[in-house]
């Protein structure tokens, strides 16, 4: 039976872009019993995915990457260009490092295995408009080996990074996977504040998302 959101609880739109339909009704049944989200459409190619963004204008996009008419990387690129607030999350079968660092570069904010238990797909959105980037452990292994075998690019000739104490306190959090909220709470700051210097570091390290904070800050031994 789907969740009914309450009158005060604010549901935030979904669109889901998966060309297997028993995958996309498993995304969708499982997004409809999240009372803070609700699915705006689902489409089942590039094109149809490109659509139903701009005529939806969804908070988050759930995304296959193999797609009948592309790669579902045309559909990330043009999230991260949105003139709304709008992120995605990768949900594929593929966990090849190429694929991989290509989603994260192109601007997911995550990225879960159809291998894995897709009935808490709700909670990982919700990570994802809390600031987080949920990965299934396998991706996070396979980013580990990548960034300690030097696959994910080398730090050679990069410029010195400095980050404060605080900063650097921060990304540890983050790196084991606390919210913004948990973060804010544990050290006795607020939400903002920690927003503010989760900031400050993607500047630093010139990324977009934790993910690709912290595969750089590792690589560089910041963390």
């Amino acid at each position: 039976m789907s969740a009914h959101p309450t009158p005060d609880t604010v549901q935030h739109s979904v669109l889901i872009v998966e060309d297997r339909h028993e995958i996309a009704l498993r995304l969708k049944s499982a997004i409809e019993k999240t009372p803070e989200l609700t699915v705006c459409a689902v489409a089942d190619d590039v094109d149809g995915g490109l659509n139903q963004l701009f005529a939806h204008k969804p908070r988050i996009v759930l995304v296959d990457l193999g797609l009948p008419d592309g790669s579902g990387i045309e559909v990330i690129k043009a999230v991260s260009e949105a003139a709304w607030s709008c992120e995605a999350l990768v949900v594929s079968i593929f966990g090849d490092e190429g694929r991989v660092i290509e989603a994260l570069r192109a601007g997911a904010r995550g990225y879960v295995l159809k291998s894995g238990s897709l009935a808490t797909i709700g909670k990982d959105v919700l990570s994802v408009i809390e600031g987080g980037s949920p990965i299934s452990p396998q991706i996070a292994r396979h980013l580990l080996a990548m960034v300690s075998s030097g696959a994910a690019g080398s730090s050679e000739g990069a410029p010195q990074i400095d980050l404060t104490n605080r900063e650097t306190e921060i990304l540890n959090a983050v790196a084991k996977g606390y919210k913004r909220r948990e973060i804010g709470e544990k050290l006795g700051i607020s939400t903002g504040t920690v927003g503010n210097h989760i900031n400050n570091i993607y500047q630093k390290l010139n990324v977009n998302s934790n993910t690709e904070a912290i595969a750089r800050a590792t690589r560089m031994g910041l963390l």
